[in-house]
């Protein structure tokens, strides 16, 4: 859920956030200033008034216990007169001395009275425990906590050592009270006067502070708008559009980044444009290739019924199979499997069937096996110029003489299974007939062999990308197992055998749906021979001729 901020721009949150901070944080240290120097005046008024008091009572003692020691040697020759007059000199010479007493043992005021009135220490207490120190005893004397007079009292001694009365002297300290008020007040407008001048100083670094984050705002956002405007203009189409760089900060990186990510895109969508293309042409290509192939249905010829099966690894496939009617009610089935695949396999399987429709329209449809295979090699040699070569295997089957002449270029053996194997002779007869890959050797010859076959027998053509095929175990799907699964289905039709196979096959392999080699499987089955029907050919069934 979006905040009522979300939607301001980040300029202005900019603005904000450091402006805030700005008067947090002046404020913070005006109030910490202002306390720091009340701290520090009221500790120094406190320490001044305390050693000033310290001073007047050190004052006090030294010359009441001068005064005393002085009034004990007058008072033992009685001369009272020259103590008053010792008295009032010593207020003359220090204005803080306001009242002096001279008591004798009986309590009477033998010298100093009163003066200058009994009302001066009217009303005045101890604030203070008194301090005795031997004969002298001294305290502070006020109304409330306010410290006016220091009295020091000292006791006199006869000559005898007995008690002889004593000194009491009152010392004003008004003058420190005052002092610590003015020394307040002092401190009060100094105060003010720093707080008014943090106010000042604060302010000024405030605005300078707004003006400096409204700049730097600026300077951030307005590279980010200019950013932001230019990517919406690329996304309406406008792939021209750049950023300027005009810094190394991290704007200008961005700035720099956004460059490479639009010249990526301009070079996406052109790869995407050319991939579309080329995924168009090679849909045509897998088109042109697929009606290469004869169609994937059962193809009856009277004397054999055959449906052949093809899957490309990719688009288009190397694998290819065809068939062709000869003269004298014969049958041609070829079948090769080029190196690798995609569109320049498809391009040379292109070839190869171009190459059998001419030659098979050329000799008017006298070939042999050995032959077609001989032209073949030069055309893929010349084509390929050996960057791609082609295993291929030629059959011609001939009703007549119920016979299975063929050639081989480095393909896969056919297998012919036996529907009722005779004495000496295997289940299974491989085709076997060697020779060089198509493509490979210019001068390359190819030699032909010839097998008999009965009604029943099946004989299957296939391409490595079957037999070779990976399972979930790793293991190849193999040519036992393969041989296994045709044999166990032979009284089927062909095109039950082939749907056996490959479900045989898909439930084995990794990834049936995309094999890692092209897949091509061909199966064929004899029937029995029908003397009524000239050839053996099925004429209701006969398929139009797949190889041109």
């Amino acid at each position: 859920m979006r905040g009522p901020l979300s939607h301001l721009p980040i300029r202005v949150k900019l603005m904000a956030t450091t402006i805030a901070l700005l008067v947090f944080t002046i404020g913070l240290y005006g109030v910490m200033n202002v306390q720091d120097l009340r701290r520090l005046h009221d500790e120094g008024r406190v320490e001044q008034a305390e050693m000033l008091q310290q001073g007047a009572m050190a004052d006090a003692q030294n010359v009441t216990g001068a005064l005393a020691a002085t009034t004990a040697i007058l008072l033992s020759s009685t001369s009272y007169a020259d103590l008053e007059a010792l008295i009032a000199e010593l207020r003359r010479a220090d204005p803080r001395l306001v009242r002096v007493s001279v008591i004798d043992v009986d309590g009477r005021a033998v010298a100093g009275g009163l003066v200058p009135s009994a009302s001066a220490a009217a009303g005045l207490v101890s604030i203070t425990p008194p301090q005795l120190n031997g004969r002298v005893k001294t305290e502070l004397l006020g109304q409330g906590e306010r410290a006016d007079f220091i009295r020091v009292t000292v006791t006199l001694q006869t000559a005898g050592g007995a008690p002889g009365g004593h000194v009491e002297a009152l010392w004003s300290v008004a003058h420190i009270a005052d002092r610590s008020e003015a020394l307040t007040g002092l401190v009060e407008q100094r105060k003010a006067k720093s707080l008014l001048n943090s106010v000042i100083v604060g302010t000024l670094v405030i605005m300078l502070g707004v003006v400096l984050s409204i700049l730097q705002s600026l300077r951030i956002s307005k590279p980010i708008r200019d950013l932001s405007e230019r990517v919406e203009r690329i996304a309406h189409g406008q792939l021209k559009e750049r950023a300027p760089v005009v810094s190394n900060d991290e704007i200008g990186v961005l700035a720099r980044n956004f460059n490479d990510m639009a010249e990526r895109i301009g070079v996406l969508l052109k790869d995407t444009k050319e991939k579309a293309t080329l995924e168009k042409e090679l849909e045509v290509a897998r088109v042109i290739q697929e009606s290469l192939l004869p169609p994937p249905r059962l193809i009856d010829k009277g004397f054999i019924q055959f449906q052949g099966f093809f899957k490309a690894a990719s688009i288009c496939g190397g694998d290819w199979w065809s068939f062709a009617d000869l003269p004298g009610d014969k049958l041609l089935i070829v079948i090769g499997d080029v190196t690798g695949h995609g569109v320049s396999s498809a391009m040379i399987t292109a070839a190869a069937k171009s190459c059998c429709d001419t030659l098979r329209h050329v000799t008017e449809g006298e070939l042999t096996c050995s032959f077609l295979l001989e032209e073949l090699n030069k055309t893929i040699y010349e084509a390929a110029h050996r960057k791609f070569v082609m295993t291929f295997f030629a059959t011609i089957i001939d009703p007549r003489a119920r016979t299975l002449t063929f050639s081989n270029a480095g393909h896969n053996f056919p297998l012919l299974f036996r529907a009722s194997k005779q004495e000496g002779e295997p289940a299974i007869v491989p085709l076997v007939t060697r020779g060089n890959r198509l493509g490979d050797v210019v001068e390359s010859r190819f030699l032909e062999r010839t097998v008999p076959f009965e009604s029943g027998d099946v004989v299957v053509w296939y391409t490595d990308g079957l037999t070779e095929g990976l399972g979930k175990t790793g293991e190849e799907y193999g040519e036992k197992r393969f041989r296994r699964s045709v044999q166990a289905v032979l009284d089927l039709g062909p095109d039950a055998i082939l749907e056996t196979v490959l479900r045989d096959a898909e439930a084995y392999f990794q990834d049936f749906t995309h094999p890692e080699d092209d897949i091509t499987l061909v199966v064929g089955k004899f029937s029995p021979s029908r003397p009524s029907q000239a050839g053996y050919r099925d004429q209701r069934t006969t398929e139009p001729n797949a190889a041109g």
